[in-house]
């Protein structure tokens, strides 16, 4: 690791924890989280990111928006259902713990 690696490591170490210093404690479990998630990439997921040109982005969103709209009428009619069944008095609210995890009824 080269000393100017080093030397940035440092300052993004020292910004990190100042700014969660001034953070509530829910936040800074979300940055926690959030962090074990970036650690368990593998840098060949992060090369593969960066490697991508703006042209396969672009392919990749089109397909993406190809299929979202194939969706819309699927969905459109799910909605109605789920507000039929809210109206009626067939759906309960959903409860959470502070971590995110679904109540059992």
């Amino acid at each position: 690791m080269t000393l100017q690696t080093i030397l940035e490591t440092a300052t993004y170490e020292q910004a990190l924890v100042s700014i969660i210093h001034t953070l509530p404690a829910e936040r800074i479990r979300q940055i926690v989280d959030y962090a074990r998630f970036v650690q368990t990439q593998t840098l060949d997921e992060f090369a593969l990111l960066e490697e991508a040109d703006p042209a396969s982005v672009a392919a990749d969103e089109a397909v993406w928006e190809a299929q979202f709209a194939a969706t819309q009428v699927q969905l459109t009619k799910m909605a109605k259902r789920v507000r039929g069944q809210i109206r009626a008095g067939q759906a309960k609210p959903m409860v959470f713990t502070k971590d995110g995890r679904i109540l059992p009824e």
